[in-house]
């Protein structure tokens, strides 16, 4: 897992270039103005969801995980809680989903937590378990991009 600023990615360290110049790209197209949904950048090897949607309890969600995509997730409006763990942290997980790239399981060993604000990004790379849109501090609506990149563009 990366954290950052977007508005930092010039000096952040530790991301490829190849990364780094598609997250350029991807925040080019200014997510915050586009309709919600899917938007290929370059076909199933690069595109990005644009959502909107309220927070919620965290005993309510699951953690998802891909093998094939990094979720470069990046916060657009309001506050978001992730919780995630690192790669082989998913305990139990349920069976993989090969046509939508997730797996899905309940817990975590061990568990941190992001506290995301607008601007902020978190790079979850395939293995890594992550329970986005968690409540932060109170429940709100948050928009936010998960710009999904196929690992073989590495």
């Amino acid at each position: 897992m990366i954290l950052g600023k977007v508005t930092e990615l010039g000096a952040q360290s530790g991301i490829a270039p190849q990364l780094l110049a598609i997250i350029k790209q991807a925040l080019a197209l200014e997510p915050e103005t586009l309709a919600a949904g899917r938007h290929e950048i370059d076909g199933d090897k690069i595109f990005m969801n644009v959502m909107t949607f309220d927070t919620a309890l965290p005993e309510s969600k699951r953690y998802e995980q891909h093998r094939e995509y990094l979720d470069v997730q990046v916060l657009l409006s309001g506050r978001e809680r992730i919780d995630f763990g690192p790669a082989g942290a998913a305990l139990e997980p349920d069976a993989y989903h090969e046509e939508d790239d997730y797996l899905l399981c309940d817990a975590v060993a061990p568990c941190q937590t992001l506290h995301m604000q607008p601007g902020m990004f978190a790079i979850f790379l395939p293995g890594e378990p992550h329970k986005p849109g968690c409540i932060s501090e109170t429940a709100q609506a948050i928009s936010k991009v998960v710009i999904k990149v196929h690992y073989r563009c590495l």
